[in-house]
């Protein structure tokens, strides 16, 4: 693995439009982008912080290896004091805010993990960004590291902020490629250990945690292709929903994971990827303040997205059906 400062040194970060604060100027509400060079990229919004976007990358202890082997995204409640992700540390460390990871890839004859980080890295190579006053943009690409720490794959992910429509006070859309250095990769796992996911903040109320999806008696760990899920989760003595949508496009059989208390809910798709013929995928999570359970904006919600007219649906409302874990001993993370 090259030293971290060489790692640095290639990381180059550039903002495309004005700058954060001059966007300031249009308006209170406005969007701005602050970037300090090698750690992270903020995405303002009426001067709070409602996003940050993870990029660093420091192997310099085994420690910081830890805290900095994947980039993922920090969201934030309107005001920006409230973290509603999770970052390094704790139980499951490898969960992230929002993130993406395959605990099975197979390629050129082996197989990859990551999900867990065994043996290799997401490192960001280089990050661009751009706002305006109605929205922001921040792009990656970002190397997975194979068992040697070459290019395992290459993979471009770009996040759009926008400011939906009410109740929510924030939108992101994900999207990503993954491309193998060469040859023909399974990209692959389980709706436990891959995907495009979201990891609620530990300080989350686990009692508290319920899951909304489209339809009458959806169980989510039989039911593919689900359109959209919700999660409703308290942090901090604060009630938020997450809307999570998935577009016409994504890849056929896709599974959710979305029924643990500790507020890890997200997508798991699978499919095969080559230089020519990248895995894409597309995501949009939508972010409100308290419990929203209306099926009409629900669904709404995705119809706007999808561009479609789909009649709005009956709902399951279900509690979270996994108790949280307990913190596990020393060097012995449980892999979840």
């Amino acid at each position: 693995m090259k030293p971290i400062h060489t790692l640095l040194s290639r990381l180059t970060v550039a903002t495309l439009a004005f700058d954060a604060f001059t966007s300031f100027t249009h308006g209170a509400d406005s969007f701005g982008i602050k970037v300090t060079e090698g750690q992270h990229v903020d995405v303002v919004r009426g001067g709070a912080v409602v996003a940050k976007f993870m990029t660093a990358h420091d192997v310099s202890t085994p420690e910081r290896r830890t805290e900095t082997y994947k980039p993922y995204l920090h969201v934030f409640d309107p005001s920006g004091t409230v973290q509603l992700t999770k970052g390094p540390g704790g139980v499951f460390p490898h969960h992230r805010g929002i993130f993406v990871g395959f605990s099975k890839i197979a390629f050129g004859g082996k197989s990859y993990d990551r999900w867990h980080m065994a043996g290799g890295d997401q490192v960001v190579r280089s990050v661009t960004s751009a706002n305006a006053p109605e929205r922001a943009q921040v792009s990656a690409e970002i190397e997975w590291e194979g068992a040697a720490k070459e290019a395992l794959l290459t993979e471009k992910r770009e996040m759009n902020f926008t400011v939906p429509q009410k109740p929510f006070y924030l939108g992101v859309e994900l999207r990503t490629s993954l491309k193998p250095a060469g040859g023909e990769a399974m990209i692959a796992g389980d709706p436990e250990h891959a995907g495009v996911q979201f990891r609620a903040s530990e300080k989350i109320e686990g009692a508290k945690t319920a899951y909304i999806f489209p339809g009458e008696n959806v169980d989510a760990h039989k039911q593919r292709d689900l359109p959209w899920v919700a999660m409703i989760f308290t942090v901090e003595g604060k009630t938020f929903t997450a809307l999570m949508l998935n577009p016409p496009g994504n890849p056929a059989d896709t599974a959710f994971s979305a029924y643990r208390d500790y507020g890890r809910f997200g997508a798991y798709p699978k499919g095969t990827a080559t230089p020519d013929a990248p895995l894409t995928l597309k995501y949009q999570w939508l972010f409100a303040e308290g419990e929203v359970r209306d099926a009409a904006v629900l669904q709404g919600a995705w119809n706007a997205f999808a561009g479609k007219s789909e009649p709005t649906p009956a709902l399951t409302i279900r509690g979270a059906a996994a108790k949280s874990p307990a913190t596990p001993k020393a060097n012995t993370p449980p892999k979840k």
